[in-house]
């Protein structure tokens, strides 16, 4: 499959999101890709699954990602979830994989919005069973409404 839209995003976190929307207001095509089978990113992570208790004990920007997850999927924006994109060449040619296959798209302009990545410092212990790093906890409080018991 290949397809050429104005804009290709990489990544389904806030900034791919609110760029997908405003993209989509001005008229424009556009393919988001994104690793994760749910549009949030890490910040808001779930955040059209995750359970109202979890949302209220996250506060009240982890809540507005709701409104920009439904803004986003009442936009025009194709949306492709669980695709790993593996290639970005100059001329706006992705490569790509999802459900085992492999697929080429192309933007007039690409948009890579990959957002942040947790880089634990090692310390004393690190290695040791039932030790998280503080984004492990988060992603399980997120996707399972869990928190780690103890220190």
């Amino acid at each position: 499959m290949s397809e050429t839209v104005d804009l290709l995003i990489v990544g389904g976190g806030p900034a791919g999101l609110a760029a997908a929307v405003e993209a989509d207001s001005l008229g424009l095509s556009v393919l988001l890709l994104d690793e994760q089978t749910e549009p949030g990113g890490q910040i808001y992570r779930s955040i059209e699954s995750v359970h109202p208790d979890t949302a209220a004990i996250l506060g009240d920007d982890y809540g507005h990602g709701a409104a920009l997850a439904e803004r986003f999927r009442q936009s025009n924006a194709t949306y492709r979830p669980g695709a790993t994109v593996w290639r970005v060449d100059e001329d706006g040619s992705v490569a790509y994989s999802q459900d085992g296959k492999g697929a080429t798209a192309s933007g007039k302009r690409v948009l890579v919005a990959t957002g942040a990545m947790e880089r634990p410092v090692p310390i004393p212990g690190w290695t040791l069973p039932g030790v998280m790093t503080a984004g492990g906890a988060q992603v399980l409080m997120k996707s399972a409404g869990m928190v780690p018991s103890g220190r």
